[in-house]
């Protein structure tokens, strides 16, 4: 095999490991993005629970 030949490999072989940290970073901030709106949803739907139980409960009298 001549020289050439290697370091074309070692350089096709860095390529690859750039793509694939690329592909990891992209996925992770994905996934960080994902997870934040799931929980200030949960965070939206548990102030609404409450305020809806905080209305019935102040519409109940006891005679």
């Amino acid at each position: 095999m001549s020289k050439n030949m290697k370091n074309e490999r070692g350089q096709s072989a860095l390529e690859t490991a750039i793509i694939l940290i690329a592909f990891v970073v992209v996925a992770s901030v994905f996934a960080f993005a994902i997870l934040c709106s799931g929980s200030k949803s949960t965070e939206k739907g548990q102030s609404a629970i409450n305020a809806g139980l905080e209305g019935v409960q102040s519409s109940m009298t006891v005679k």
